[in-house]
């Protein structure tokens, strides 16, 4: 994993703004993270991980990528982190397992997406938060008009379709929308 393709944001392989873009959701989700046990699922290259790190009491990083889990654990080999090869619709773990988990931009490329969001759901305490991301499908595909549908994509979130499917899994949902500026 030494190159950006376009499916995962490596350190360093990609360009300002899309590196902005997404260190800044770590960054918010890192507010939440002090003496919790701390879950990112799709962590890619471990970056965020190792953001959340630095305020959570144990951080987990999945990711179903043998050579990214390599990466991550070459690049941010902290004690208080661990990574894992697992599969987001099959979480390794038993219920009510962490205070926090993520899926940064994970969930639109998974076929089997309401898995995700179940499994979710499963390991988090009661009053656990789950920050999830994902691009808008109208304003992305207009965005991407001139290089077409991204190819690592398996299906894309219209608003009120994402705040439904949330709702079906989760009591209490809150929509944010990111402007890394």
């Amino acid at each position: 994993m030494t190159e950006f393709t376009g499916e995962r944001v490596i350190p360093g392989e990609v360009n300002d703004d899309l590196w902005a873009e997404h260190i800044s959701r770590y960054a918010f989700a890192s507010r939440f993270t002090a003496g919790k046990r701390v879950l990112d699922i799709g962590c890619g290259a471990g970056y965020g991980t190792a953001e959340l790190a630095q305020g959570g009491h144990l951080t987990t990083g999945i990711d179903v990528a043998p050579d990214a889990i390599a990466y991550a654990r070459a690049h941010y080999p902290l004690a208080s982190v661990h990574f894992l090869q697992a599969s987001a619709s099959a979480l390794p773990f038993v219920d009510e397992s962490f205070d926090l988990a993520t899926a940064f931009e994970v969930i639109e490329h998974l076929k089997d997406w309401p898995d995700l969001l179940a499994e979710a759901r499963r390991v988090l305490q009661p009053d656990g938060i789950f920050l999830v991301s994902t691009p808008n499908k109208l304003y992305y595909a207009e965005s991407r008009a001139k290089e077409g549908p991204n190819p690592f994509h398996d299906h894309e979130f219209e608003f009120q379709e994402f705040r439904e499917a949330l709702s079906q899994y989760f009591p209490r949902v809150n929509i944010l929308l990111q402007n890394r500026l």
